[in-house]
């Protein structure tokens, strides 16, 4: 209480001039009806700035449940993705568990690039499984422990990825090259096979990494090699892999049973 007394005191000046202004403001606006709508139109737009302030840092501090709220259900769409269910479906059984993840370190400046993700052990997140966003693909697991996990990135040189023709079927073996972060290459094509730009790229499916059916891009360049009789083909990758934030992790609950066989 005591120390309530000392604030007033100490700003006593303050306080009586606030009060004397109030009560002017008062008494100017009782006087007139022109000061009245003067003074009334102040009030409301100096009102409905502080509430547009209240609201921006509302929407600020709400952000956060916001987003993961659509994570969460950006995730329920992908388990129906990547186990081929519609909405309708849900009582078909489920192949692929998925959880999501942020990404923490992320390097595209090398040729051998990775990135570090925010799940790991205690997360359930183990080596080989495949790494996907909203967008495409974007790696494959290689090292966990227990709070994180790190990724080998679609942009490096080691990585290759089963990924075939979204309208024959007609799969290769895609990796990148090392030069431009936005293209992959589709090698192993076959020349029988018609290639037309803007032909769409899709995981394969042949491998415990990533479901069939993944968009990964579209086709923007292609040469024939002479000497194999197949296509080197240049795909656009769908997602911007150094701006990707979200991601989700994409485990194979078959997948040391079909490794067993291998």
């Amino acid at each position: 209480m005591q120390q309530i007394f000392n604030t007033i005191l100490k700003n006593k000046n303050l306080i009586l001039f606030i009060s004397l202004f109030v009560l002017s403001i008062f008494f100017l606006r009782n006087r007139s009806l022109y000061h009245k709508s003067k003074i009334d139109k102040s009030i409301i737009e100096i009102s409905g700035n502080i509430h547009g302030i209240s609201a921006m840092f509302n929407r600020y501090f709400n952000l956060k449940k916001i987003n993961e709220e659509l994570l969460a259900e950006n995730k329920k769409l992908i388990e129906l993705r990547v186990n081929k269910k519609n909405i309708q479906d849900v009582e078909l059984k489920t192949i692929y568990n998925v959880y999501d993840a942020e990404v923490v370190k992320n390097s595209i400046k090398s040729s051998r690039n990775y990135l570090i993700i925010n799940k790991g052990s205690k997360d359930s997140i183990q080596k080989e499984m495949g790494v996907i966003s909203s967008n495409g693909i974007i790696g494959v697991v290689s090292s966990v422990s227990k709070n994180y996990s790190s990724v080998v990135s679609i942009l490096n040189i080691d990585l290759n990825i089963n990924a075939k023709f979204k309208k024959n079927n007609a799969f290769g073996s895609l990796n990148w090259n090392g030069t431009n972060t936005n293209k992959v290459t589709l090698n192993n094509i076959p020349i029988i096979n018609k290639v037309e730009m803007g032909d769409s790229i899709l995981t394969g499916g042949m491998s415990t990494y990533f479901p069939e059916g993944i968009f990964i891009g579209l086709v923007s360049g292609y040469k024939i090699i002479q000497d194999n009789g197949y296509y080197e083909i240049d795909v656009t990758l769908n997602n911007i892999v150094a701006n990707e934030i979200n991601v989700f992790v994409i485990k194979n609950i078959h997948q040391k049973e079909i490794k067993s066989l291998e």
